[in-house]
């Protein structure tokens, strides 16, 4: 007995792929927005000098707006609460650094006390974040 195929199935479904495929975009863009909203939007000043760091690991994000108000992440914190975080951070992380962002119409006075916080619990190792000027 000889088996054959019926001369009517000649094409495979794609509608299953079709919407594997809208589902993976939908679920990316849904990422990409969560990942991006958590950082609190600020103006970062431009320097001339700028590099881009080898890797962004074990980085602890701190911003400074121009009120003096400090967040991780989108979440106000103060100084204390801050230097908290960054002594669990440095307790618990090897080769911890922090990533201060600050807007550029912030006065040096609140950029100072963040890094004098930082400081006092030990955490030296703090990168600027600034954007690469053409020039």
């Amino acid at each position: 007995m000889k088996w054959e195929l019926p001369d009517n199935d000649d094409e495979p479904d794609l509608t299953p792929m079709i919407d594997i495929v809208f589902l993976l975009i939908v679920f990316f863009m849904t990422v990409a927005n969560v990942v991006t909203a958590q950082k609190k939007p600020i103006e970062v000043p431009v320097a001339s000098n700028a590099n881009v760091p080898e890797t962004q690991e074990n980085r602890e994000v701190i911003t400074v707006v121009p009120d003096g108000q400090i967040y991780l992440g989108t979440q106000a914190v103060s100084i204390e609460d801050l230097k908290a975080i960054v002594t669990e951070g440095m307790r618990t992380v090897r080769d911890y650094q922090v990533l201060l962002r600050v807007d550029s119409l912030t006065h040096f006075t609140h950029t100072r006390d963040v890094m004098t916080a930082c400081a006092e619990v030990g955490a030296v190792d703090i990168i600027f974040a600034t954007y690469q000027s053409d020039k």
